[in-house]
């Protein structure tokens, strides 16, 4: 789809026994990869070719992926999570997977991360959340466990973002880890205070400017984004934006992003700088919540 006019440009069709839950893009723009599920059972992995515009599957079965990403410096490794927490990595050239472990009480994966040598992972469970740091064959660097029960993680530099929800313990917020210290004890930003009776905002995304200095966080029954200053670990703005978001996606070199839903299915412009909604997308179609924007 082409940015400024909202032209469709090219359309790939696949089988409707598949259902795309994630897409993620190489570092270098040249591929797409969608796990899908399928009703047969027979998991895949779709492959979009962005130069020649080609779809096509890769030839491995995958577990279902409740959460799957790419490593951010590699073309090729990528992690999946399946809904029980089994964490497996993938190798998309030489189509090898390896069972990296799953976690040692009931828990739900939703939320990973990966750079060339770490992988971050955000578990919910019984007790609250937590988040942990592994190696790339599954070994356990760290973990720390927070009140609230986290909803997502994004690696932003240095920093880890995990959003959380209420317990009976805490309110809403967001945890800001610092990865480039030893002691990973995090900073916690509040949103909705647990003392006081308000309407769940549920953070559940965050997008982060360029230099790593600012997030938006998303709230999905708030209809809002917060913007918080990571460097003070301050609030620093609220945009009310009156529609229910569930991800985010910043338009490089401009003020504007793009917020997409789970509950309406469809795609929002926003103005960051007014905090303006400018604009809706007006199709029959059901459009997932994970995009992709392309310089």
């Amino acid at each position: 789809m082409d940015g400024p006019s909202g032209e469709i440009l090219t359309e790939l069709a696949f089988s409707p026994e598949l259902s795309p839950t994630e897409l993620t893009v190489t570092a270098d723009y040249t591929k797409a990869y969608l796990p899908c599920a399928n009703t047969s059972g027979k998991n895949e992995i779709l492959t979009v070719n962005l130069i020649n515009q080609t779809l096509y599957s890769l030839p491995m079965t995958i577990p279902y992926p409740a959460q799957f990403i790419l490593a951010e410096t590699s073309l090729t490794s990528a992690y999946l999570a399946e809904a029980c927490g089994t964490l497996h990595r993938f190798d998309l050239a030489a189509m090898s997977s390896q069972t990296l472990g799953a976690p040692a009480v009931k828990a739900s994966c939703v939320g990973l991360a990966a750079d060339a040598g770490r992988i971050y992972a955000a578990w919910e469970h019984h007790a609250g959340g937590t988040i942990m740091e592994l190696d790339t064959n599954g070994n356990i660097a760290w973990q720390n466990d927070i009140a609230g029960i986290p909803t997502n993680i994004i690696l932003a530099g240095s920093r880890l973002i995990v959003p959380f929800t209420n317990t009976a313990f805490t309110g809403e917020g967001v945890a800001l880890f610092n990865l480039s210290k030893k002691r990973r004890i995090p900073l916690v930003v509040t949103i909705q205070c647990p003392s006081c009776r308000s309407l769940a905002a549920y953070p559940c995304h965050a997008a982060v400017a360029p230099d790593n200095q600012t997030a938006y966080i998303v709230n999905e029954d708030g209809a809002s984004i917060f913007v918080i200053d990571l460097s003070t670990a301050q609030i620093i703005d609220r945009l009310a934006i009156g529609r229910s978001l569930s991800r985010l996606y910043l338009i490089p070199n401009t003020d504007q992003a793009i917020g997409t839903s789970n509950l309406f299915a469809d795609l929002s412009l926003i103005d960051l700088a007014s905090g303006q909604l400018l604009a809706v997308t007006n199709t029959q179609r059901q459009l997932m919540s994970s995009i992709a924007i392309l310089p």
